[in-house]
């Protein structure tokens, strides 16, 4: 036999070991997966995953504006706050929705802005119900599949979108059609891939490890920000408007429409959107706890600085802003109403447990004359 013909048998059965080693190996992760599974994720393919009846801690020494130990919970419909009451149509019943800054997941139970905002609304208003429907790295895309999957069976009266970081620099889903996210528009191979991510634990982990990297990468995930020790970090004029037209020609368009069928899905199923704005920590100012520029400095990771953050951001507020004026939805506009400050900060995002009452606070003065009159007669007497 030829040297070559020997060579070939030998790759051949190389790589046909390798497929079969690969194969086995998938099949024995997926099994175990299935048994027993070290990560709890909420995004499972296209659908999303609450947990219910789950009680968590994490204990904190990090820094003096969380508590020590943070208790939080999720009730049984997989939601933060208190079980619906008995007469939920006669209630004044409300939802939160949005990322890891309605999620509050550093927060305990009773701090949190939902919290805190439900406390506020409760001296003016009797038989309020407000839970909270956040989810750590969910954007628009999620937030339809969560009014569809869950919201529209229970029919609150009111459904808050604090939204806006999360969406930055997305696309549509390449699978999914808009008007109907369950339905694929590529085909056949469309329809099988879907199935497949859906079926198996080990893609499943895979698309959320990939998720969760690229929210690292820009700057999504919670973690406590040394604000007085940031590095200082200058962005030629020439590349930011470059990043500014990127977002508008390309990001901007599909973000309202996707806004605009949050607004569609809600009142065909007689709840009531509200658009509240994404505020950040960074900006054209001095922070004043430490002095630091917060238009200069760049956070952990972050190959940008406060000052293109804020403006990356204030794009996608304005469309926020916008979308509400046109449909008539009520728009509360925390992004220029929240001090910047790191007081009521902990990283870009997050929110301390001081930033969450002054949320609270904005919140209620936006949504109190609004409820009083949609609802009057829910009003409690002056």
């Amino acid at each position: 036999m030829r040297l070559p013909q020997v060579l070939g048998k030998n790759l051949a059965k190389n790589i046909l070991a390798i497929i079969l080693g690969i194969s086995v190996s998938f099949v024995l992760l997926e099994g175990l997966l299935r048994i027993f599974q070290p990560i709890e994720f909420r995004v499972k393919g296209n659908k999303i995953v609450l947990p219910r009846d789950k009680k968590y801690q994490i204990i904190n020494d990090k820094t003096g504006k969380l508590d020590q130990i943070i208790s939080t919970s999720r009730n049984h419909l997989g939601f933060r706050g208190e079980m619906p009451p008995p007469d939920f149509a006669g209630s004044l019943t409300i939802v939160a929705v949005g990322g890891s800054t309605t999620a509050c997941e550093y927060i305990a139970d009773g701090k949190t802005w939902c919290d805190l905002l439900a406390a506020h609304l409760k001296t003016g208003f009797r038989n309020i119900w407000l839970n909270n429907a956040g989810l750590d790295g969910v954007s628009t895309f999620g937030h339809l599949i969560l009014l569809e999957d869950y919201l529209v069976k229970m029919r609150p009266k009111v459904v808050l979108f604090l939204i806006g970081a999360n969406d930055m620099g997305l696309q549509e889903i390449p699978t999914w059609d808009l008007r109907d996210l369950k339905k694929p528009v590529a085909g056949f191979m469309a329809s099988w891939t879907e199935k497949l991510i859906n079926a198996s634990e080990v893609l499943d982990y895979a698309i959320n490890f990939s998720r969760y990297y690229k929210a690292k990468r820009i700057g999504l995930l919670n973690r406590i920000e040394d604000f007085a020790h940031l590095q200082s970090l200058d962005i030629p004029k020439e590349k930011v408007d470059a990043q500014m037209r990127l977002h508008q020609e390309k990001f901007l368009p599909l973000f309202a429409g996707r806004l605009t069928r949050l607004i569609e899905t809600c009142r065909e199923n007689a709840m009531e959107p509200v658009f509240i704005t994404q505020p950040m920590v960074f900006g054209n100012c001095l922070d004043p706890v430490t002095g630091v520029d917060l238009g200069r400095v760049a956070p952990q990771a972050q190959a940008s600085n406060g000052k293109v953050l804020w403006q990356t951001l204030e794009l996608y507020n304005q469309v926020t802003r916008d979308t509400a004026a046109q449909h008539g939805v009520l728009l509360i506009d925390l992004a220029r109403a929240m001090p910047k400050t790191s007081e009521f900060f902990y990283d870009t995002y997050h929110y301390t447990n001081a930033g969450c009452a002054a949320v609270a606070a904005i919140l209620d003065q936006g949504l109190e004359p609004f409820l009083g009159k949609k609802y009057p007669y829910l009003k409690l007497p002056q």
